[in-house]
């Protein structure tokens, strides 16, 4: 279904004067002066979002914390020639630094480097005491712990109790209890602005660059996955995670790693890698590589990542992932029609919890939801003998904040100001579901007026949106540029397609495809234009714009 909304809820940008004269001046498309203008107060910031900061000297300003330099001097202690274990975490973020984690030791001369992700339905997030006990009991000298550790204090000791060497790279929030060594990596707790951003992959991979671990050259291929975890994170894409992202992006379009490109070749068959962009990346790399973690475990996902293996090997664990992803896509689709059906027919509570439900699947549902009604959300469901639930807030809110103030109900929680997961006992679930779904519906959501730009899509030529991409890659904090174009007395629909699911809108020489809104568009009434973005298409080996509709606009 097509997004409604009302022409009172737009916040309109019409290009004038001021619009073709900012482009004069910084010798762009009155295109890219229209996006400019419309997010940026003057003209530095102008030249900021057309001109990304150089990487290196970013890097060479980056504070992680006081924590680096004792993690670098532990680094060259405690993992040459030594047998080192890896325990990461089983979304893109995690999978992504666990092989940074593991090609670093390999590269740094470990004598065996191995790794644990474990069962997102059984064990859930974090460094949990019984995997610890085995870790030990095999005989592991160094610990290194990636997306995940910082709040872990009893792993965390009973290693340090074994003469282990525990190495921590992480981004979480830092609340409460957390574990009490000099090399817990997490600028959280002391890093400066640009720090605080970073996911687990970009702090391990930045940390990497800062100490020398590794020559340039080799960490150089491995900012893919940094530039990955960045855009499935969604982290907010400040000056430093914009060049990490496009940087890392530039590299997939030149010379992808071997997974990816084998990923990349199954999900978009007969792209050149001159396509790969954060859209791709979003909508159908990192769904198949989260699906793993979600469906059954994140292994199949590191073993596309680090690449390794035949071509064979590789092929069936790329296979693997897509098999993962659809039935991902088909258990959500039913989870997500179940709940908007009771949504509709009257439920009011927040705080949903289903017996049947599968954990791993809960937070992807849990953030459509959110996004689609605009109000907060917690789903739970039974795991390990417990239950474990994910919390979705929209924007003003904090996930972190809310689940502080239910510490006592709590076994453990954690997460972002956006997202948090808990988890709780049995007896306690209750009285958690009626205290958490109270403060869900006390929250008050400030209705924002959505940014849109006043743009036919013919004005709109390839060579004015490649000047668009100067501002991107586009994300949390840089959104991907929206146009509003209204209904005319020249607007007619044709169909498109063969199922009549599909319309084109039609007006002059322009046409904008509505995929699945054929039906929509002729129920709707008093519509008064459109809202749309740019997506590039190959068509019979040519790269053309489509003009995709993402909102319907109504009085």
């Amino acid at each position: 279904m097509i997004p409604v909304c009302s022409f009172n809820d737009l916040d309109i940008y019409q290009p004038g004067e001021k619009t073709r004269d900012l482009a004069r001046r910084l010798e762009c498309s009155e295109l890219a002066a229209a996006v400019l203008d419309s997010r940026a107060a003057d003209e530095e910031q102008f030249r900021q979002l057309l001109n990304v900061p150089d990487l290196r000297r970013q890097l060479d300003e980056l504070f992680l914390g006081r924590a680096a330099s004792a993690a670098r001097e532990l680094w060259l202690k405690a993992v040459p020639g030594k047998r080192v274990f890896v325990y990461g975490d089983y979304d893109v973020d995690g999978v992504s630094s666990t092989v940074i984690a593991l090609e670093l030791a390999q590269q740094s001369g470990a004598a065996e480097a191995v790794y644990y992700i474990p069962d997102r339905r059984s064990e859930g997030y974090g460094l949990h005491p019984a995997n610890m006990r085995r870790i030990i009991a095999d005989g592991f000298e160094t610990l290194i712990v990636a997306d995940c550790g910082s709040k872990d204090v009893e792993a965390v000791e009973m290693a340090r109790a074994a003469g282990m060497d525990v190495l921590i790279f992480d981004h979480h929030a830092v609340e409460g209890d957390i574990v009490r060594i000099d090399s817990l990596v997490n600028p959280q707790m002391d890093g400066d602005a640009e720090a605080k951003r970073l996911c687990a992959t970009a702090v391990l991979w930045c940390w990497a660059w800062q100490s020398h671990i590794l020559p340039e050259s080799r960490l150089a291929g491995m900012l893919q996955l940094a530039a990955l975890a960045t855009v499935s994170d969604c982290m907010p894409l400040g000056p430093l995670n914009r060049s990490l992202t496009r940087e890392g992006i530039k590299m997939m379009r030149r010379a992808p790693r071997r997974g990816l490109r084998e990923l990349l070749r199954s999900l978009c068959p007969n792209e050149p890698d001159s396509m790969i962009d954060e859209n791709r990346l979003s909508m159908k790399v990192i769904p198949c590589l989260n699906a793993a973690g979600r469906v059954q475990v994140a292994d199949v996902a590191v073993n596309v990542l680090s690449g390794l293996g035949s071509p064979l090997e590789l092929q069936r664990s790329v296979d693997q992932l897509l098999d993962l992803n659809r039935r991902r896509r088909d258990i959500s689709a039913a989870i997500c029609t179940s709940i908007n059906a009771g949504l509709e027919q009257g439920e009011r509570s927040q705080v949903l919890f289903n017996g049947s439900w599968p954990v791993g699947i809960l937070s992807a549902i849990a953030s459509r939801l959110c996004s689609e009604h605009n109000k907060a959300f917690a789903l739970a469901a039974p795991s390990g003998g417990g239950i474990r639930g994910t919390l979705r807030v929209p924007s003003g809110a904090n996930a972190v904040e809310l689940l502080k103030s239910l510490d006592d109900l709590l076994d453990a929680w954690g997460g972002h100001k956006s997202a948090a997961g808990f988890s709780v006992d049995q007896l306690k679930w209750p009285r958690l579901e009626r205290e958490l779904n109270s403060l869900l519906q006390n929250i008050k959501v400030e209705k924002t007026p959505e940014e849109v730009i006043e743009f036919e899509p013919d004005r709109i030529t390839g060579a004015a949106w490649d000047e668009v991409q100067r501002i991107g890659p586009f994300g949390n904090g840089n959104p991907l540029p929206a146009f509003f174009v209204p209904l005319d007395a020249r607007t007619t629909y044709a169909p498109l397609g063969k199922r009549g699911l599909h319309t084109r809108v039609l007006f002059g020489g322009n046409a904008l495809l509505a995929f699945n809104g054929a039906e929509q568009i002729e129920r709707t009434e008093g519509i008064r234009g459109w809202i749309y973005r740019p997506r590039p298409n190959l068509w019979q080996g040519r790269v053309s714009l489509q003009y995709i509709v993402e909102g319907i606009v109504v009085a």
